[in-house]
């Protein structure tokens, strides 16, 4: 993961010089949740967030059939809504030892009923799943947003990925676009400093997506998911912290086939050169999830490299193999860097409607076959840094397709930030920016517009540099305020 940072600018070093003197009292604004994130009176001066856009959610099933907005003029937005029966998913890249204090819930309800679209925010040690936050919103009066605080009896919820992951559940309960769900941001107080020297990501297994569209998976609870009628693999993209050290690999499977479930780790460079880091396979066992565990000294360096695992079902088409989550271990660096990059491999990005063909090669790059549409990707980005440069690697590429970096806001609305455009039939190419980090007002999405549908070319990953800005450093008494 790219390392979240406190970055305090000139409005909190005054804050900070008037607490030497006497007491300072803050008083939150009250905005419209159409145009503004919604804020809570009870969340500290010190919050963090994690926006995820609606387009990144993905079905728990994959036969539930969705679609995601566009505007007036035709550009994508972050609002996804189902078109069919089925619930939505996605993984929470809250850094572990981090306090989620809660979550916005934004919401475009035009429905005539008063169904309830439910989100919840969950835990699982992959035997017991936990709501954290059960959020329902019912008001037919289009955009709409709530702020739910975690309450007991799991108050205060201090992330543990050690033994358990985080994952979000969208159940809309209405097959039509007069419910849709445009973002949800998540608060949170970061982690204790200095960091500790063994950390953990925990990946939820329904999380995985498919790396080809002819793959169907299934939801067997606890955030374990199987496939099932036809296909073989999922994916995920791996966040880990620059420069640390992964050290080991866990998976939870369950698993009651004489077949093998085999869960890969692969570091990409997003130009045809694959890395096997580590390979799992599933132990046998009758009734209980079970772990596989492997020990490895790898540097993690996404300036050069993504990460990705990927898992593959051996053809078992039935929830008698289920692939319940991956937990990493990882040395944390023991100097803050300078600079930061988010790489992300092609095939963990995510179509934005169903019923669109697509396939993933081993080197992790993916394209669209049958029609035009997007695929897209939430981006977890430094708070207090720059985005300085964004690079789209490809493949076999003919003119057209272009990589688009954009911010959105609870609205769901995409204001673009860079377009990179495909140079020629090369493998990549870059465009600088400078764009400051601003978490606590909207988020990241990269889209890929594949312009048609073709063979010629494929995404094989996106990589945004991150440069941070000078830090301040506060007295030693400000640490405890």
């Amino acid at each position: 993961m790219s390392r979240i940072r406190a970055s305090f600018r000139i409005a909190i070093v005054l804050l900070a010089l008037l607490f030497l003197v006497g007491p300072v009292f803050v008083a939150r604004a009250q905005t419209n949740p159409a145009q503004a994130p919604a804020q809570s009176s009870a969340t500290p001066n010190d919050t963090q967030y994690l926006w995820i856009a609606g387009s990144s959610f993905q079905t728990r099933d994959s036969t539930t059939a969705f679609e995601t907005t566009r505007n007036t003029n035709n550009q994508p937005t972050g609002c996804i809504y189902a078109t069919s029966s089925g619930e939505f998913t996605a993984p929470v890249a809250v850094p572990n030892g981090a306090t989620i204090l809660g979550l916005d819930y934004y919401l475009n309800d035009t429905s005539t009923s008063q169904t309830k679209a439910e989100l919840t925010l969950n835990d699982s040690d992959m035997i017991m799943p936990r709501e954290l936050i059960t959020v329902e919103i019912s008001s037919s009066v289009g955009l709409t947003n709530t702020y739910a605080p975690i309450r007991a009896p799991y108050a205060p919820y201090v992330v543990n990925m050690q033994s358990r992951g985080l994952f979000l559940e969208w159940f809309p309960r209405v097959t039509n676009a007069s419910m849709q769900l445009c973002g949800v941001r998540i608060a949170y107080t970061a982690p204790a400093e200095p960091r500790p020297a063994t950390d953990y990501l925990f990946i939820v297994g329904s999380t995985l997506v498919n790396t080809n569209s002819a793959t169907e998976h299934g939801y067997a609870g606890a955030g374990c998911t199987f496939v099932k009628i036809n296909g073989r693999t999922l994916n995920a993209d791996v966040d880990l912290p620059q420069g640390s050290q992964l050290t080991a690999v866990r998976t939870y499977f369950r698993d009651v086939n004489s077949a093998d479930l085999t869960v890969k780790v692969i570091a990409s460079n997003g130009q045809g050169v694959t890395n096997t880091l580590a390979t799992l396979t599933s132990p046998v066992s009758n009734t209980a999830v079970v772990n596989a565990d492997q020990t490895l000294n790898y540097t993690v360096n996404e300036s050069n490299e993504s990460l990705s695992v990927v898992a593959d079902f051996a053809g078992v088409l039935s929830n008698q193999l289920r692939l319940c989550g991956v937990r990493f271990q990882y040395t944390n660096p023991t100097t803050e860097p300078t600079q930061d990059s988010r790489f992300i491999t092609g095939s963990t990005f995510v179509p934005r409607r169903s019923n669109v063909n697509y396939t993933s090669d081993a080197n992790g790059c993916i394209n669209v076959s049958n029609e035009v549409e997007d695929l897209t990707t939430n981006v977890s980005a430094p708070e207090g840094a720059k985005a300085a440069r964004v690079t789209f690697f490809y493949k076999n590429a003919a003119a057209g397709p272009t990589l688009n970096l954009y911010s959105f806001v609870g609205s769901g609305e995409f204001t673009q930030i860079t377009s990179v455009p495909v140079m020629g039939t090369g493998t990549q190419n870059s465009v600088s920016i400078n764009y400051p980090i601003e978490n606590t007002d909207k988020g990241l999405a990269l889209v890929w517009d594949a312009s048609s549908a073709s063979s010629e070319y494929a995404l094989c990953g996106a990589k945004i540099d991150f440069l941070y800005t000078q830090q301040v450093f506060l007295p030693i008494a400000l640490n405890n305020y």
